[in-house]
């Protein structure tokens, strides 16, 4: 199935793969907060509030180290093993999780999901031989994921609490 999808990608536009990615990578997230507001006692909530360091890190750093490190490191190093794309694919997204491990057990589950978008998103730019666009444009989605995740829905979540007396991170 996944290797149909990838041949599916293959024929769409980066755009479009883009922001399709970007919307698949935030399942998770919704997925944490929804399942947070009916089980307290796991306390998920923390994952999309920080503090003002891991916000800088997360916007300004990460976003171009880890696609850097990760994506174009790992891409080339199991391609140059001749590895399928598709296990190419889960095997980055899999690392990537596993380094968000010293956040917590609970980041690498939900970090696979927009791993795999951010590996999925380099390695069609990587196969066309346009890696430096693949790593910025992987940089920009992961950004983007980063931002949504620190300012989106923290700004989501005023608005609620303040006109509708709605919290949906505390």
């Amino acid at each position: 199935m996944l290797n149909s999808l990838y041949e599916k990608t293959k024929t769409w536009g980066p755009g479009s793969c883009m922001v399709a990615f970007y919307f698949f990578s935030l399942i998770p997230v919704a997925l944490t907060l929804t399942i947070s507001s009916y089980l307290p006692e796991l306390h998920l909530k923390h994952i999309v509030i920080s503090s003002f360091e891991v916000f800088i890190k997360s916007l300004f750093f990460a976003p171009w180290f880890e696609t850097l490190l990760i994506q174009v490191v790992l891409t080339k190093l199991f391609s140059v093993m001749k590895c399928r794309p598709t296990s190419i694919i889960i095997a980055v997204s899999v690392i990537f999780s596993l380094f968000h491990l010293s956040n917590g057990w609970v980041y690498p589950i939900i970090l696979f999901i927009p791993g795999l978008m951010f590996s999925w998103n380099y390695f069609l730019y990587f196969e066309k031989n346009e890696a430096a666009w693949g790593a910025l444009s992987t940089s920009v989605l992961h950004f983007l994921y980063n931002f949504t995740i620190f300012v989106i829905i923290p700004m989501i979540n005023v608005v609620l609490t303040i006109y509708y007396d709605i919290d949906i991170l505390n």
